[in-house]
Parts: structure tokens; sequence; C-alpha cells
């Protein structure tokens, strides 16, 4: 038997990958009310949208449009090269997971609790009871995050702000943006002031999409990447053809630097990456230019001195005197890491040394197929993990695409695995 511990994106697509491939039960653990949200898709704000194309997110490598079909199946519109709400996504995730526990023959099902220990006997809940497994896939997503009091995902976290408060949002991601889509949608007319150490918004998509550019990049350093990846642009200057055709080869890039070149791609390197990697829908663009036009959004390059319940002290990028900013404060810096983490699951893995961080700290290390390694520096046989925990290791990690590969490949090793048996 193999236990998927996570029934978010991850572990709908490892359910979907075991499922298609000789082998025995599968078993998905969710404590969340509803199966394929995970934190991503759990939101119920139809503003929020999804970051890529309709045509890019199905669920299947062998069917690209399964998504899109989906959509107009249900009567929803959903272009090629649109963007659908988040929250329709994570419905087509549930129901896909779903439908293989209704129609797979008893072989996958879904139980519901809270896993909190892996051992020799298999998972166990916390009400006690324990779930038999050879292979156990740790599906966890996004950690918790690290400031649970001013958690924007957190249940009515939005509710304490009053439709004239200033607002100060930490961090300039895709999360921030979230924030002011879902503020405006309650007509706010408050100022919101958004801080980053570098102070940049995520980047937009254009439609029609751009040709994608095979860059051919090849460089083991970061100065190297860089060269390369601006030589590569047009002269026009569209840049997005070229940050897609290097999708495929980020694996291969992070994985030929060494840890040192990896670390100094984090401090310098990674937000732009992610700025431009990880993009806005059109729509959301113009809604932030809006605003910020009208003198409600403000974005702010700084480093935070000081957070407290209404405001923030902050110095700007570049040195000065500190700043105070008024308002009320939400964390948008993005999830906590696993390493550490106060999760009781967590906490057990570390416990019993069947996990360890990566070089980086961000995740867990793994090996090349999605393998846990243990604190003695070896595999762990039979767990395995996938998604955002392996963000040290292959960097882009967080995406359907990439995930729907590390799922198949898990699969692939552990139906192997199990035939050979």
């Amino acid at each position: 038997m193999t236990v998927v511990i996570g029934a978010g994106a991850s572990g709908v697509l490892t359910a979907v990958a075991l499922a298609a491939r000789p082998g025995g039960p599968v078993t998905v653990v969710e404590s969340a009310p509803d199966v394929g949200r995970g934190v991503a898709y759990a939101t119920t704000d139809y503003g929020h949208l999804l970051n890529s194309r309709t045509e890019t997110m199905s669920l299947y490598a062998d069917r690209p449009g399964h998504f899109l079909e989906w959509c107009r199946e249900r009567g929803l519109y959903c272009g090629p090269a649109g963007y659908a709400p988040r929250t329709t996504y994570g419905r087509y995730l549930g129901e896909a997971l779903e439908n293989l526990g209704r129609g797979s023959g008893g072989r996958v099902r879904i139980v519901r609790g809270r896993a909190v220990a892996v051992t020799g006997a298999g998972v166990t809940l916390a009400d006690g009871r324990v779930l038999p497994a050879e292979d156990v896939v740790l599906a966890l997503g996004h950690s918790p995050a690290r400031t649970p009091d001013i958690d924007p995902w957190a249940s009515g976290a939005l509710d304490r702000i009053g439709r004239h408060d200033d607002v100060v949002l930490l961090g300039t991601g895709l999360t921030a943006v979230d924030v002011v889509v879902t503020l405006a949608g309650r007509g706010h007319l408050g100022r919101v002031t958004a801080l980053s150490r570098h102070g940049l918004l995520p980047r937009v998509h254009v439609d029609p999409p751009p040709r994608v550019v095979a860059s051919g990049v090849s460089g083991h350093t970061v100065s190297e990447l860089i060269r390369q990846v601006r030589r590569a642009v047009p002269p026009h200057g569209e840049w997005r053809g070229v940050v897609d055709g290097l999708r495929p080869d980020v694996e291969r890039l992070w994985t030929g630097m060494t840890v040192t070149e990896q670390d100094r791609f984090l401090r310098h390197v990674s937000r732009l990456w992610e700025v431009h990697r990880h993009r806005m829908a059109p729509p959301i663009g113009a809604q932030l230019r809006r605003r910020a036009r009208e003198g409600r959004l403000e974005v702010i390059a700084g480093s935070i001195v000081a957070v407290g319940a209404d405001g923030v002290s902050w110095v700007p990028r570049g040195g000065g005197p500190v700043v105070r900013t008024p308002g009320a404060v939400v964390d948008c810096r993005g999830p906590g890491a696993w390493v550490g983490s106060d999760d009781p699951l967590a906490r057990q893995l570390a416990g019993a040394g069947l996990v360890s961080p990566d070089p980086h700290g961000l995740g867990y290390a793994t090996t090349d197929d999605g393998q846990l390694v243990g604190t003695d520096g070896t595999v762990v046989p039979g767990l395995w993990t996938l998604g955002p925990v392996r963000r040290g290791s292959r960097y882009e990690t967080t995406a359907i695409p990439e995930i729907r590969a590390q799922a198949t490949a898990i699969a692939e090793r552990v139906s192997s695995a199990l035939m050979v048996a």
C-alpha cells in the first residue's frame, strides 16, 4: 500500500500518477474539509486568478487540453489563453481525486485525518489510527505561515481591516497581489503600502503569448547565466519568451551549480527570476496599475526594522533614516520552512532522523527521483516527497507541470518496485 499525505495539488497529481500504473492500494490522507485545495486553491475569491494560462494546467501530460475541456463541459468560460479563477482549479483537482476514489475499483481511497507520524508500521493519524504503508509520499505543499496572527490565508484574517483603514503589506509577491485584489473587491478605500527588500511586483503576462525561445544557456556560475540570458533576449526586448524557454532547463542549471553559486543566486538573483517567471494575469496587472494611479497602492523597497500591531518601521533600500508607516499589517512574505517547523508531523520526521534539510534550508534533502535523505545521509527506503518541499534541491518545483513530472517519476519508481517484488 502507498499512503499519500496531503490532498492539495501535489497529492492529487501523485494519486493520479499512481492510479495510472499497476500497483497496490493508494490512500490519500487529508485533514481539510475539501480535497484538491491546499493553500493555493483554497481561496473562494473569484478575483484570484491562476498565473498560468488554462492550456498549461492539465492534470495529465498526455492530455494538455483536459482542464479546458473540463471547464467547457461545466459551462465555465476559460479560453486556452485565459486565466481561470484559482477556486475553479481547486474544484477541478478535488473532483479528479474524488472520481478516482469512486471509479478505481476501491484502489484509491480518501481518508480524513491529520498525519502526525511515519513509522515502520505506516502512517499514524492524530486520532490514533495507523494506516499500513510500504511507501509514503509527503505531498505537504507549502509550510505553515511564519506569522499566523497576521497570515492573510487564516480564516477571517482580512475582516479586521476597515474600508478606510491604511494597510501595510510585508512582501510584494503574488500573495500581496492577492490581498490587494481581495481588498479592492470589498470596496477598500484606504491606502495600501507594499514593502519588500527589492520593491518588485510580479511582471505581467501579455496576450497573445510570445513565441518561446530556446536560450541555449549552459553556464555553471550566476555571472555566466546572467550574461547568456541577456544575450538571448531579442533586440526588441521581449524577454518573456526567453524566460519561458528557460523553464525546462532550470533543474539542469540549478543542479549544475555548486552550493556556493546556488547561494549566490538565492541572495542576488532569485527575486529577479521570480518576478519574471511567475507573472500576473493581465486583468490583475491592470487592476494594480489603476490603484497605483489613484494613489491607493504604493510599492516600496526597504528593509524591515520592526513590526507592530499598527504599523511597520523600515529603512529605505540604499540607506537612510528609519521610516514608520502606520496601518494594519498583513504578512505576505509567503510560507515558512518545513525545516524546524512546529507542525507535529515535521517534528516527528526530524526527531526520527527521516528527513534532513537541503543545503539552503528551503526544504528537505532528496535524491534525484524524490526519495528523502535522512539525517545520517542515507536514503530512507519507501519515503518520498515532491513539490515545494524540494525547492532547495530543484528550485523550480512549485508549478503544476514540474510537480506533475515529479509525481510521474515517483509513481514509476513505486510501481516498478512492486512489480519486481
